[in-house]
Order: structure tokens, then C-alpha cells, then sequence
């Protein structure tokens, strides 16, 4: 059978034998130690939820939020992540994002503060972004006189304009990039101007451009060839 054993808080009993000066000062910090111990008050729970998106009002799941290296919950469809933590009232937590591969996680913590909802069930929200690390751009393309010509990005084609002249082009890259298109008119050389370019930026959202170029058929302005030999004369 277990004993129980109980500390007394006696730093010196004149019935029992005097301890030493070092006993002494050791059961005498024990003794307020275990007093301040009893003293402080119970830590409450606190629930909150943190919202992740890629861009507004668009759910991203995968990603976690850490705190001291240990992983707290992870984002599902509905990008949310339920936190239960115990402190005091008004204490703050930094918590580290990590968000999944192809998004920027944040080069700061999400801080947040441990408080109860205004009502009873209510829980206090905090948002967060992981954008992502490459953008989309659609590029339509209106060619005056340039119908079936290929269009190209790095020598690639990547689309070729209909009998009317349109054609449509999605480019991925990485946010803050030029990329440049090349209405390439190899194909016929007597269409002017000759192989024109034209260069867009990739901005920090998904985007829709026009590419809008006129040609000129030379052949065609210059009419029918005239014979170089003698002409009658009536």
C-alpha cells in the first residue's frame, strides 16, 4: 500500500535536533515556493478560429500554424483551423504560418490575443493570407488581317489565331514578371509589321489582357504586276 508522505514547513523544531544554516535556507525557499505555487490562479481555456485564404474569399486548406515548433491544426477546404489553448484572460500568442507548397507564407507571426466571445458559443476570428507564389494571365488576342498565325512565348507556341483573326493565350509565372509574346509571321513573309512582339506584366492577381495588332499584306496593296515589254500603240 502507497504512504502518503507530507512536507512540513518547519525551518527549525526546538523538540527535534537544530538544523544547519544551508538545511534551513533550503526548506525555507521550498516552503514559499510551494506557497507562491498555491497561490496563482487557474489558467482558463480559450477557443478561437483562424481563417486562411489564397486571395479574398477563396479557402486554401494544407495550411498549419505552429507554436514553439509544435503544430497546433491544419486548414481544410473550408480553410479553417480550430485552436484550443489555456492562458490569461488578454494574453497574447504569436503563432508561426507555414502555408503549402506553390503559396507565400507570411514573413511574420499571426499574433493573437486569448479572450472570450462576446456571447455565450461565439469565438474570436483572425483572417490570414497565403497568396500564391505564381499568377495566371489570360491574353486574348484580336489580329487584324492575321488570321492563322502562331503566337509565341520562349520560341514556344502556345496558340494560333482562327480564320478571323483571334486567339486566346494562358500564361503561369511567377507575380512581378515581364513575359513577352511573338505573333510569329514566318509563315507569311509579305504580311507587315514582320514578327511584332508585345510584353505584359504579371501582377499579384489573376488577370485578362487584350493583345491587339493590325497587319498589312504588301502583296495585296501592290496590285497586279504590269507586263516590262512594248505597249501598242493605236
Amino acid at each position: 500500500m502507497a504512504r502518503r508522505v507530507y512536507l512540513r514547513c518547519a525551518v527549525n523544531d526546538r523538540r527535534r535536533k537544530p538544523l544547519t544554516e544551508g538545511l534551513q535556507a533550503w526548506l525555507l525557499a521550498a516552503c514559499v515556493l510551494a506557497s507562491a505555487c498555491s497561490r496563482q490562479p487557474k489558467l482558463k481555456s480559450y477557443e478561437l478560429v483562424v481563417h486562411v485564404e489564397s486571395d479574398p474569399n477563396r479557402p486554401l486548406a494544407g495550411a498549419k500554424l505552429l507554436h514553439a515548433g509544435v503544430t497546433l491544426g491544419t486548414s481544410g477546404a473550408e480553410g479553417k483551423i480550430a485552436i484550443r489553448a489555456s492562458g490569461n484572460e488578454g494574453e497574447r500568442l504569436d503563432l508561426e504560418v507555414l502555408c503549402p507548397t506553390g503559396y507565400h507564407s507570411p514573413e511574420a507571426p499571426l499574433s493573437v490575443t486569448l479572450r472570450h466571445g462576446a456571447t455565450a458559443g461565439e469565438r474570436p476570428e483572425y483572417f490570414l493570407a497565403c497568396p500564391p507564389t505564381t499568377r495566371k494571365l489570360v491574353v486574348a488576342a484580336r489580329l487584324e488581317h492575321g488570321e492563322n498565325l502562331p503566337i509565341r512565348y520562349l520560341g514556344r507556341e502556345l496558340s494560333r489565331s482562327d480564320a478571323s483573326g483571334a486567339a486566346h493565350v494562358l500564361l503561369e509565372a511567377e507575380t512581378d514578371k515581364t513575359v513577352e509574346l511573338t505573333i510569329d509571321t514566318s509563315e507569311r513573309p509579305l504580311l507587315r509589321p514582320k514578327s511584332p512582339t508585345a510584353r505584359f506584366r504579371i501582377g499579384d492577381r489573376d488577370d485578362v489582357v487584350v493583345l491587339a495588332q493590325s497587319f498589312q499584306n504588301q502583296e495585296a496593296q501592290s496590285g497586279p504586276r504590269r507586263s516590262a515589254g512594248p505597249v501598242r500603240i493605236r
